[in-house]
């Protein structure tokens, strides 16, 4: 889908802080088959007033949850790494 910031179907998913944030979170709907278009709050280049990330009306849903996927934590990282479990910091006496 080739996306336009004129596209009436857009809808607003998130206002972000900072532009590479808004980035990030583009790029990563992106490779989960959500088109997304990131535009700039400011008025002026070089302002910092964040910057929105905008999908279609039809994949709203789908970015919602893909958005709400919690990161995978600490543990499931070094699990995901070498294939063992973390070793827990309680011991059995």
């Amino acid at each position: 889908m080739n996306m336009r910031r004129d596209d009436e179907d857009l809808v607003v998913l998130q206002v972000c802080t900072d532009h590479l944030a808004a980035e990030v979170l583009a790029n990563f709907l992106r490779a989960h088959g959500v088109d997304a278009l990131v535009r700039n709050i400011a008025p002026l280049p070089g302002l910092e007033q964040g910057s929105e990330v905008w999908v279609s009306r039809a994949l709203l849903h789908r970015a919602r949850w893909l958005n709400a996927v919690p990161s995978p934590t600490e543990a499931e990282l070094e699990f995901l790494a070498t294939g063992h479990a973390p070793e827990s910091d309680e011991r059995s006496v």
